[in-house]
């Protein structure tokens, strides 16, 4: 009986493959001009003045969205001490015009996972959300002027 030769060979590769997000200012919040001493002014979840952020990952990528939010609108003024009280409020929805099926944010906090998970799609596909900014100000005897404030949202992958 022949001898045969046998010789193997172990072939190890390992890949990393980073998660994939971009995200969007699509509409910056805007409580336009109001008037010293008006009182609240307040936009509502749907209005076309609440802030929009668009979201694009992978489908099934799971994320914490946090946001850190001003308490006072600043006057623009370098050495003003005046400010406008602010209360921000945060959603998220899957369609940009959907209001009804949004998830409220808690606590500046809010987990969410872009799309489904499709097993039968070979290659990831893409998925889209919204973060809706909206909330009041408390205007009070404050001088003219342009008042600004900066909200800034992150997003950790989980």
């Amino acid at each position: 009986m022949p001898l045969y030769s046998v010789s193997a060979q172990t072939v190890q590769f390992s890949m990393n493959v980073q998660p994939e997000l971009g995200i969007e200012v699509l509409q910056d919040l805007n409580f336009g001009t109001v008037i010293s001493n008006s009182g609240t002014v307040g936009i509502s979840l749907g209005e076309s003045r609440m802030g929009i952020f668009k979201l694009k990952a992978l489908a099934a990528q799971s994320a914490v969205l946090s946001i850190q939010k001003p308490e006072f609108l600043k006057s623009e003024v370098s050495n003003s001490k005046e400010n406008i009280p602010v209360t921000i409020e945060a959603a998220y929805a899957k369609t940009p015009t959907e209001f009804k099926e949004v998830l409220h944010f808690r606590d500046n906090l809010l987990q969410i996972t872009l799309g489904e998970d499709n097993p039968s799609n070979l290659s990831p596909s893409w998925e889209t959300g919204y973060v809706y900014i909206y909330g009041d100000v408390i205007v009070g005897p404050v001088a003219e002027g342009s008042y600004s404030g900066t909200l800034t949202l992150n997003v950790t992958y989980q």
